[in-house]
Formats: C-alpha cells, sequence, structure tokens
C-alpha cells in the first residue's frame, strides 16, 4: 500500500516514489535525510503572476527553504 502525505493543500504526494506524479517538474529531489522533497501547490495567483512551489521531504517533514 501506497503512503501519501500533504504538500500544502495536496494530500497525495507518494513517500518514496521518484516519480511522484503530483509533483512539480524536476521533482522529488533528494533530502539530505535521505528522503525526498517534493513540491506542489498552485503554480500562479489569479493574476497570473508566478508563485514559489510549497516543498516537504517525505522523511523528515522539512521545507528545501529550511534545509537550506
Amino acid at each position: 500500500m501506497k503512503k501519501v502525505f500533504s504538500v500544502g493543500e495536496e494530500s497525495a504526494h507518494v513517500v518514496d516514489d521518484r516519480t511522484c506524479p503530483e509533483c512539480w517538474d524536476d521533482y522529488p529531489v533528494p533530502c539530505p535525510c535521505g528522503g525526498l522533497v517534493h513540491a506542489g501547490g498552485e503554480d500562479e495567483d489569479p493574476d497570473g503572476a508566478e508563485l514559489p512551489a510549497i516543498t516537504r521531504c517525505d522523511h523528515c517533514g522539512r521545507s528545501e527553504e529550511e534545509i537550506e
């Protein structure tokens, strides 16, 4: 059975899945803890401006911002 977790409001990211279908392009990426950092969220706001990805590791729960 696949374990899923939330990234922002999205709750269908798959733990340990290097090809997670819910992730943005170029994600997930390796985390220093050994897990995978997944990315999601809205890519544009209602005015069309790009929004940053919401990221979260499937093991330690840290975002890319926290890791850096």
